[in-house]
């Protein structure tokens, strides 16, 4: 899991195309992600992605990773495993709704200890028996997001590390979408929006203090991929809006 706006560029005008002349019924996010699982890798051209990736590397380099169990919420294809395993942690636990997405993970990494789950439950995790909880592009898939975050709760240490990552609220409140294109059709998956302040709100309920909040807007930084996938008029609209944050916290 993670995201959602994988048609972002070269499909962004097909999508008002196909907005207009079908349906938009909505995809189960683990049905989706086991359609884009054989090609998830491949985004060289999506912003989001690109972003994702620089937000969670500064974060993850104030983190002290070295002899600490990590567990990776939505892990999909183990997009960050490599980053998080140069920070030499003790174990690596993955989690993810997509069967499609783990078999590419295991693929790249054998001996991974991942587990297939829908409901946000960490069963198979003892209490207060994690250093680290991580969560990139994933959190707008889940409905209850207050039983989740109890759920992560649960299973940290006392100074155990929160980091999360996703599309920005504000894009979403401006029409943006969690879309992709699958053999010329348009599919929408599944997703809720939750504000800042809800997250930050919930985050304070469980006692998680803030390190750092970090938004990335679209702006120069991502201007070439506009221009890559002939989309300028889409950037120039754009300019200036929020389209992805990481947080960083830590358990009291």
């Amino acid at each position: 899991m993670r995201i959602q706006v994988l048609s972002f560029l070269r499909s962004i005008k097909k999508k008002l195309h196909y907005y207009f002349i079908q349906s938009k019924r909505e995809t189960a996010p683990e049905a989706a992600y086991d359609i884009l699982a054989s090609t998830y890798d491949e985004q060289s051209d999506n912003p989001l992605i690109y972003l994702d990736e620089a937000v969670f590397g500064n974060i993850l380099d104030r983190a002290n990773l070295a002899g600490k169990i990590v567990v990776d919420i939505g892990c999909g294809t183990g997009k960050h495993w490599d980053k998080i395993l140069t920070k030499r942690p003790f174990e690596v636990i993955g989690y993810d709704i997509s069967g499609e997405m783990l078999t590419k993970l295991q693929q790249k990494y054998p001996d991974a200890k991942v587990y297939l789950s829908n409901d946000n439950i960490l069963k198979e995790l003892k209490n207060h028996s994690c250093d680290v909880v991580v969560s990139t592009l994933v959190i707008g898939y889940i409905k209850d997001l207050s039983g989740t975050f109890a759920e992560w709760n649960r299973v940290l240490k006392k100074n155990g590390e929160i980091i999360i990552t996703d599309f920005h609220p504000v894009s979403l409140q401006k029409g943006a979408n969690r879309s992709f294109m699958h053999k010329d059709k348009l599919i929408y998956i599944r997703n809720y929006t939750h504000s800042l302040n809800k997250i930050k709100t919930l985050a304070t309920k469980m006692q998680w203090e803030e390190i750092c909040l970090t938004e990335r807007k679209v702006d120069e930084s991502i201007r070439s991929f506009f221009e890559r996938g002939n989309v300028l008029d889409v950037y120039e609209n754009a300019y200036g809006t929020p389209i992805l944050y990481g947080w960083y916290f830590r358990k009291k």
